[in-house]
C-alpha cells in the first residue's frame, strides 16, 4: 500500500481538522504541512494561543478565529485557516475530510469522534485513552456510516499492530508482543512528586504522570491486543526488565524457562529497547528456522521481531492518507475486546471523594482480561474522571461499577452501547 505518489496526484489537498493542539498536536500541524497532499486547516484549543501558535510555528499568518461551525464555513481554506476555542466545532466544518483528535481527554475525545462520524468525516485518534474505552463502538458506526476511524500511526498501538500484521503475514505464531517502557516504573507518582521533571521536559505534570505510573502503558497495549485480537498472561502485564538480547529467551513459556503462562500476549518491558516495539514470534517450519539462524535473528526456537523507534505525531500523516485515500484504518478493534482498562487506588480513598482522573494524585490504570472484568463489573479506566466514590477503598484496589456514581457524559453512553453491541 503506497501512499506517497498517490497524495502527490491529489487535485487538492486532504483537508484535516485537529483537536488539542499540545506538544502532541502541534508537531502533527508540522507534519502535516511537510507531507504531500494534505494540510491542517482548522485547529482547536482551549488555548486560542496555543492553537494560533501552531500556524505561526509554520509560517502560516492567515488564519481568523470563529465561534462555530457556521463561521468556519464562512471561511475559504484556499485563502485562510481557522482556530477555535470550542471542540464540538471542527467536527461540523463542512471543508474538512479528517479529523484528528489530541487531546487525551477520553470524555472529550468520544464527543470529537462521535460527531465527525455523524458528520462524514475520517476519525484519527491520537486519544488512546477514548479508543480503550468505546472504540469498538466508535469503529462500527464509522463503517454504517461509510468513513474511517482509526488509532493514528506513530503511537505504540498501531507500531505494535504493524509488527504483528507483518508476522502472521510471513507464516508466524505471535508469542508475545509490546513495548519498550521509556520511563521507569513509579506507580504511586503524582504531578506534585513530577513537577519538577515535567517542568524540564516541558510537559504537563499530569501528562508525564501517566506516563510513569503506569497508566499509559497499559492503556496502548490494551488497544494494541483488542486490534490483534491478543490478552494479558497477567494483570497488568509482567513488564520484566531485560534488554534486547534477551527478549525472546524471557518471553517463553514457564515450562522452557521463560515467565509466560500463554503465547498470545501482549506486555511491555523495561530495558534498553524503548523507545521500540517488540514481537517474539515462532515458526512451524523447519526450513523457516534454518535461515532464521542463517540470518542471524536467534537461535529460537522463538525470534525477536522489533522496530527500535516509533515517531509518534510524525507518522500521522501515514493515517491521513490511508484513511482518506485507501479507506482503511491502520488499527481497529473490529471484533469484541479481548481486554480492558482498569482503575486502582494510587492511596486510600474516602466515599465522597471525586476522582481526578488519568495522570491525577488518586488513581492509576491498569489492564486485564475483559472476561475477568466483565465478571467483576470492574471500571474501565476511561470512565473514572470526575466518578464519585460511594465507599471507602483501599490502595490498591481496584474499582468497580458499584463503587461509583459516574458523571452523565457522551462517553458513558457510547460505553453502555458498546458493551451491549459486544454481547450480542
Amino acid at each position: 500500500m503506497l501512499l506517497y505518489e498517490d497524495l502527490c496526484a491529489l487535485d487538492r489537498p486532504i483537508r484535516v481538522g485537529l483537536v488539542g493542539a499540545g506538544f502532541m498536536g502541534k508537531g502533527i500541524v508540522e507534519a502535516v504541512e511537510y507531507a504531500p497532499g494534505m494540510e491542517v486547516v482548522a485547529v482547536c484549543d482551549k488555548d486560542l494561543s496555543r492553537a494560533a501558535g501552531c500556524f505561526e510555528a509554520i509560517g502560516v499568518s492567515g488564519y481568523r478565529e470563529v465561534k462555530d461551525a457556521a463561521g468556519a464555513n464562512r471561511v475559504s481554506f484556499e485563502k485562510e485557516r481557522v482556530i477555535t476555542s470550542d471542540y464540538r466545532v471542527i467536527g461540523e466544518v463542512d471543508g474538512i475530510d479528517m479529523v484528528i483528535e489530541a487531546t487525551g481527554v477520553p470524555s472529550i475525545g468520544a464527543e470529537v469522534a462521535f460527531k465527525s462520524i455523524m458528520n462524514q468525516k475520517h476519525v484519527g485518534m491520537l486519544n488512546v485513552e477514548t479508543d480503550v474505552t468505546c472504540g469498538y463502538y466508535l469503529s462500527r458506526i464509522a463503517e454504517k456510516s461509510g468513513v474511517v476511524y482509526t488509532v493514528c500511526s506513530g503511537d505504540e498501538p498501531a507500531a505494535v499492530r504493524e509488527l504483528v500484521d507483518f508476522a502472521r503475514t510471513t507464516g508466524f505464531t505471535v508469542v508475545a508482543c509490546g513495548k519498550g517502557k521509556n520511563n521507569p516504573l513509579d506507580r504511586a507518582a503524582t504531578p506534585d512528586t513530577l513537577s519538577e521533571r515535567a517542568a524540564a521536559m516541558k510537559l504537563n505534570p499530569r501528562i508525564l504522570t501517566e506516563f510513569v505510573d503506569g497508566t499509559k502503558t497499559m492503556v496502548e497495549m490494551c488497544a494494541a491486543a483488542n486490534a490483534c485480537g491478543l490478552t494479558v498472561d497477567i494483570p497488568d502485564m509482567n513488564g520484566p526488565a531485560v534488554d534486547l538480547e534477551d527478549i525472546a529467551r524471557v518471553f517463553r513459556p514457564k515450562k522452557d524457562g521463560g515467565i509466560l503462562t500463554r503465547e498470545g500476549v501482549v506486555d511491555y518491558v523495561i530495558g534498553d529497547l524503548a523507545p521500540g516495539i517488540f514481537c517474539v514470534v515462532r515458526h512451524e517450519g523447519a526450513v523457516a528456522n534454518e535461515t532464521l539462524r542463517y540470518l542471524k535473528v536467534g537461535e529460537g526456537p522463538n525470534f525477536l521481531l522489533y522496530r527500535p523507534y516509533h515517531l509518534t505525531n510524525l507518522e500521522v500523516p501515514v493515517t491521513i492518507g490511508t484513511a482518506c485515500l485507501h479507506k482503511r484504518p491502520v488499527l481497529q478493534t473490529n471484533t469484541p475486546p479481548l481486554t480492558e482498562t482498569t482503575v486502582a487506588a494510587k492511596r486510600d480513598l474516602e466515599a465522597g471523594d471525586t476522582i481526578d482522573g488519568i495522570g491525577g494524585f488518586l488513581v492509576r490504570g491498569g489492564i486485564r482480561d475483559a472476561g475477568e472484568a466483565r465478571e467483576k463489573r470492574l471500571l474501565p479506566l476511561g470512565l473514572v474522571q470526575g466518578a464519585v466514590l460511594k465507599r471507602d477503598v483501599e490502595k490498591g484496589e481496584c474499582l468497580s461499577y458499584g463503587d461509583v456514581e459516574l458523571p452523565d457524559t457522551v462517553l458513558f453512553h457510547l460505553r453502555r452501547l458498546q458493551d451491549t453491541i459486544a454481547q450480542e
